[in-house]
């Protein structure tokens, strides 16, 4: 009858699937038992339907993870190709971006000029994940590094795609035919100024002094004259000695502040976040990817917010793991635990009947012998109809998570403020 009367408050279409408190509200104001109040919690928390279309009220986000880069070119994100230490970035429009296309330009104009980098990271395009571009970086000893499904954030090219993209939104505007031709004049821009992270312009960490840009000819400062053309080695190896210097303090001034940043940025994005445990097996809630069109997202208020539950089958990180959907064995990939939620699983009526009948049969001295804080020790899979030397033998666990046994509450029965006055 409990059971019938929790769905009656809870599923049936006059109550809405509403919250913890307005369900216990619904009964609590027309009927009693003792354990009402956690029987509410636990059947509304294990509502499938909840679970798939209500919004979360607390973050899901997890706290940020940082990532340490010394010596430039070390690592390199692509789509816009952007060094991890130095910020310098690299644009190259293209008509196809085909894996052809990527390798030709990472060989003609990057490798050429920088040398190799040791990692690679990109997102999971076609032309990423081919063959043909993973058999280019294991010939040149790169090892490649993919972003998490729908977790752009993890590539630096997307930080730097917000700062570029309405950049070249407004030249287009103005100039619609030649926005292409004029590119590398928006790269100038970024390379040329201070970087927030490492405090820096990518131009100075890349060659050790300013560019001279086209404002200081506007300006009129004086610059020094430079040196008269000579092959006097001594003039070279101060010119090396000097730039080794300059580059070796500002790679040091540049490392110290980027962590002092990071801290910063790590403290700032961790007050909006939640420290949520994942284990292999779990099951759990997917968040669904809101379809789009171009940049355009399509309309799906009625659409479940998230998929049918899934199971976590591998852990690849501290925030990332493989998903498994257990409804057709469809594999979903790297996930982050930013697009999960911990999915309640709702006990059985027959089942939930036997444990409150096994309870009512059990002593009270035993009860109170076992309870610590408030609630029951149990091992898993335990018969509760067992005498008490049984209940320190081996069982084997069970596969369906049992609800805490409480102590009955000895709390006074008392009447709701609205009606008090009544009577």
């Amino acid at each position: 009858m409990q059971q019938k009367l929790l769905s009656w408050a809870h599923d049936h279409p006059s109550a809405g699937h509403g919250g913890r408190q307005k369900t216990l509200f619904r009964l609590t104001t027309r009927v009693f038992w003792d354990s009402i109040r956690k029987d509410v919690y636990n059947y509304v928390a294990s509502c499938q339907a909840c679970q798939q279309f209500k919004y979360n009220n607390i973050s899901l986000a997890n706290p940020l993870q940082t990532h340490i880069v010394n010596e430039p070119w070390h690592t390199i994100g692509i789509d816009i190709m952007v060094n991890y230490l130095t910020r310098w970035i690299e644009l190259f429009p293209f008509r196809t971006t085909t894996s052809i296309d990527i390798t030709q330009i990472l060989i003609n104009e990057l490798f050429t000029r920088y040398g190799m980098p040791t990692f690679i990271l990109s997102d999971n395009g076609p032309q990423f994940v081919s063959l043909l571009f993973q058999h280019f970086c294991e010939t040149v000893g790169i090892e490649q590094k993919f972003t998490v499904n729908y977790h752009p954030q993890t590539n630096l090219s997307q930080r730097i795609n917000r700062t570029l993209k309405p950049m070249l939104a407004i030249f287009a505007h103005e100039h619609p035919h030649s926005w292409d031709k004029e590119i590398q004049k928006l790269a100038l821009s970024i390379r040329t100024s201070i970087n927030e992270t490492t405090g820096e312009t990518p131009a100075f960490m890349m060659f050790g002094k300013d560019i001279k840009l086209p404002m200081d000819l506007i300006i009129g400062e004086s610059t020094q004259s430079p040196p008269p053309t000579s092959i006097d080695s001594l003039q070279i190896n101060e010119y090396r000695k000097n730039l080794i210097h300059n580059l070796r303090s500002t790679y040091n001034f540049v490392r110290e502040h980027s962590e002092v940043e990071k801290i910063t940025q790590k403290s700032k994005y961790d007050q909006h976040t939640s420290q949520r445990q994942f284990n292999v097996g779990d099951l759990v809630w997917i968040a669904t990817a809101m379809p789009q069109i171009g940049e355009v997202p399509l309309n799906r208020k009625f659409q479940p917010n998230y998929q049918d539950p899934c199971r976590l089958v591998e852990q690849l990180g501290p925030s990332t793991f493989i998903v498994r959907r257990i409804s057709d064995g469809g594999n979903l990939g790297a996930t982050n635990i930013d697009r999960m939620k911990k999915y309640f699983q709702r006990i059985p009526d027959d089942q939930s009947s036997i444990i409150s009948e096994n309870i009512q049969k059990i002593q009270p001295e035993i009860i109170d012998n076992l309870i610590v804080n408030d609630e029951v020790l149990r091992i898993p899979g335990q018969d509760l109809n067992t005498d008490i030397e049984d209940s320190s033998t081996e069982e084997t666990p069970s596969t369906t998570e049992q609800p805490n046994l409480r102590r009955k509450s000895c709390r006074k029965r008392q009447l709701s403020a609205r009606y008090r006055d009544s009577f």
